[in-house]
């Protein structure tokens, strides 16, 4: 018999499993006399700026589903649509940033879900005028997606310790058709368009939910840290962290049924991102976990300090290997700060 999990590790392993989407990129980066970042500026411009309704296709682990997004600007009001075409019937309505979920009267998953921030948002919400030394990004010509010319860029990494990607943005306006995440020669998830449609105007009525019947409707928390009820220095440190890694956020998650809580640390190195989760063990013994869907990893490991056992749940779009390591050195700020690691 399986030992527990933390309620924090199922939601991670949940999380792996949680393919809903919505949103597209919402980045900002300065312009530079480099072409490539000039680019990079074009695409975040076009998915905020243009109409466009299209299909795409994303795959990540062994799930792959098709999808159609309608997207509008009218008057400085942005609004989204993107529809589940096969699977469970599922729509997500976004209106200036309010995210709706809606299911059919069959959904018999878990409504409690979280939401990503796209198939390849969370590599590209990111500041990625902070990417430094951290990645190179160099230009590789043209290529043709969706029957649409574009033009292709690698984003390659400086280490091991994070993945890479390789994009096509679209000639004429600027917006992503597809991307891939590759690491070590692998590819890990892939988004691409199979049509895509610019125009000038989106008729309202294709904006609106459309599923026949009774529905479920939902208000999904976004996959960032929405749920932390205080934001605070805490008592844990890393002894090792990837270079180019800074920490963005740490606090306090509320407590679970059980009364446990988690003390969350979250870092970034402008595209990647992870967090760090520590919760004490009460009253019984659990099972260290190591799981993978697509590019996202879920570790956790035991750690035994003088005031009692606590649980290491690392959860991030990083390696395995770089996941683990960072597990290792996770310990209270006093033998952190003295601890060195190679």
């Amino acid at each position: 018999m399986s030992k527990p999990v933390l309620p924090i590790v199922k939601k991670a392993l949940k999380f792996l499993c949680c393919n809903a989407l919505v949103g597209f990129f919402v980045f900002s980066v300065p312009v530079s006399a480099e072409e490539p970042r000039a680019w990079l500026v074009r695409m975040s411009e076009a998915f905020a700026t243009q109409n466009y309704d299209g299909v795409f296709v994303y795959s990540h682990g062994d799930s792959m589903e098709t999808l159609r997004i309608i997207h509008s600007v009218k008057e400085g009001v942005e609004r989204e649509r993107i529809v589940r075409l096969d699977g469970p019937v599922q729509e997500i309505i976004r209106q200036d940033g309010k995210v709706t979920c809606v299911h059919g009267s069959d959904w018999n998953g878990n409504i409690n879900h979280k939401i990503p921030l796209g198939p390849f948002a969370r590599a590209f919400v990111r500041d990625m005028s902070e990417l430094g030394n951290s990645y190179q990004l160099v230009e590789k010509g043209n290529g043709r997606v969706a029957g649409r010319e574009s033009r292709v860029l690698l984003i390659q990494p400086s280490d091991d310790y994070r993945y890479g990607y390789r994009i096509w943005l679209d000639e004429e306006t600027g917006l992503l058709l597809k991307s891939v995440l590759v690491h070590r020669g692998k590819v890990l998830e892939r988004f691409q368009f199979t049509r895509l449609n610019v125009t000038g105007d989106i008729d309202e009525a294709v904006l609106e939910v459309g599923i026949a019947g009774e529905t479920m409707v939902h208000y999904p928390l976004l996959s960032h840290d929405d749920s932390l009820v205080e934001s605070k220095p805490l008592g844990w440190a890393l002894s090792w962290l990837p270079e180019g890694f800074e920490m963005r956020m740490q606090g306090s998650h509320p407590k679970h049924e059980d009364g446990t809580g988690a003390d969350t640390i979250t870092y970034t190195d402008g595209m990647a991102a992870f967090s760090v989760f520590i919760e004490k063990i009460v009253d019984q013994k659990y099972e260290e976990v190591t799981a993978q869907k697509g590019a996202t990893v879920a570790v956790t490991r035991i750690v035994n300090y003088p005031e009692g056992d606590h649980l290491v749940t690392v959860v991030g779009e990083i390696p395995m290997k770089t996941a683990k390591r960072i597990a290792l050195s996770v310990a209270p700020t006093v033998i952190a700060s003295s601890d060195g690691v190679e």
